[in-house]
């Protein structure tokens, strides 16, 4: 088994763990899904610059105190190196000095210590500085972390875990025109029942004779007849053929233009053949790629930590911050923007009616704008009347009563 066949598998074994969650861990992977389309068109440069400018003052201080403290080398604090892995923002890596017990007697500790609490928390300074959502966004983000990775299967890593619920979300979001943690799990629940289907495997065979073969138009129509034919729930068809014909453009790069014309020969019905799952795939694709870019900073910390010359380890660890790592926080930042604006689009959601919907709720939740309470917006459960710009805010029977409990006025992020 290989090419196609392994990503559909990886994706519908993660997703049928799903299928029993409860509905608090589900909204809260709906709410950072909220957030993410909810980005819009920002700068982060400017935020990114500034908060740089404190980090690379504040590592020139640390050179020169460690220089004049008898050489001692910097060393990475085990926690701060697990912040990376489990968020990919969050660089608190040059924390604490070897022989701690002996540096605390030096003036340099205090420069280091000033130097590791900025880094630590260099991801919610710059989300901050850019605007109240994409700070929601990265906080979300991160709080889900844990519970994602917990599910994760063998060899999966949580960007990949990410990456097949945002797939999952879209599909659900296109094909129910509604998101709420009931529909989620119906879908995951239906990725575990296909697993055990004789079914399946005709579709592993279908994708990895496709990935082998020259991709003519009579080895396309191949797998289209496969996807035409399969005898399964509409949820299992959805997802199967979403996650096939996104895999065939995305991944096998073959045309919309071929796709299309090969799955109207075969007799696939038009809609199944729409432009939004090739183009969820790609999102999806952005943003897991936005993902690696800045897990890349591991690499360039650590081979600031490898080096046991502290003069040249200095001079490399502020070489780093103001080049190669301040960029790849660029990238990531500029990487989300373009993933979330093709993601939204995708599901057919105008970036307007987003924007509405958040300004309209914070009136309604006697919040300001930038401050919403993220896991109480109802963005996508609207009967099918209200117009897609004009998205009224729903809440949902349970948050009515637990802000009826509120004292009026408050102000809190959820």
């Amino acid at each position: 088994m290989a090419g196609g066949s392994t990503d559909l598998m990886t994706y519908l074994n993660y997703m049928s763990t799903w299928d029993t969650e409860s509905d608090e861990n589900i909204n809260k992977l709906i709410t950072e899904q909220r957030l993410f389309i909810s980005l819009d068109n920002f700068d982060a440069n400017k935020a990114i610059d500034d908060v740089f400018d404190v980090l690379i003052k504040s590592a020139n201080e640390v050179k020169k105190e460690t220089i004049a403290a008898d050489s001692i080398q910097i060393a990475a604090d085990a926690a701060a190196i697990a912040s990376i892995w489990s968020f990919g923002l969050g660089m608190a890596v040059f924390a604490s000095l070897e022989a701690s017990e002996v540096i605390m007697k030096k003036d340099i500790s205090s420069k280091s210590k000033a130097l590791s609490d900025k880094l630590s928390t260099v991801d919610t300074d710059i989300s901050s500085k850019i605007d109240g959502r994409v700070h929601q966004y990265v906080t979300q983000y991160k709080a889900n972390n844990e519970m994602i990775a917990l599910k994760a299967t063998a060899g999966l890593n949580v960007t990949a875990c990410r990456a097949s619920i945002m797939q999952l979300m879209a599909t659900v979001q296109k094909k129910s025109h509604k998101l709420d943690a009931e529909t989620f799990r119906k879908y995951a629940a239906s990725a575990r029942l296909f697993l055990k289907s004789k079914e399946i495997e005709d579709v592993y065979d279908a994708l990895d004779n496709l990935n082998f073969s020259e991709k003519t138009d009579e080895d396309i129509n191949k797998v289209m007849a496969v996807l035409k034919n399969l005898k399964c729930t509409p949820e299992q068809l959805h997802m199967i053929q979403d996650f096939s014909l996104g895999i065939m453009f995305y991944k096998l790069n073959i045309s919309t233009n071929r796709i299309k014309a090969q799955a109207d020969a075969a007799g696939l019905p038009v809609e199944e053949v729409e432009g939004t799952a090739f183009e969820a795939m790609d999102a999806v694709g952005k943003f897991a790629a936005s993902i690696v870019v800045i897990m890349s900073v591991v690499d360039m910390v650590f081979s600031v930590l490898n080096i046991v010359d502290v003069v040249k380890q200095c001079d490399k660890m502020c070489d780093e911050l103001r080049t190669r790592i301040k960029e790849s926080y660029k990238s990531y930042f500029e990487g989300i923007k373009e993933a979330s604006q093709k993601y939204k689009h995708a599901v057919g959601l105008h970036p307007s009616a987003i924007v509405q919907s958040f300004e309209a709720h914070a009136v309604i939740r006697n919040f300001v704008p930038g401050a919403v309470a993220p896991s109480q917006l109802g963005l996508f459960s609207q009967p099918e009347a209200v117009q897609q710009e004009q998205i009224q805010v729903q809440i949902p029977e349970q948050e009515q009563e637990q802000e009826q409990a509120k004292p009026h006025g408050c102000c809190s992020i959820m």
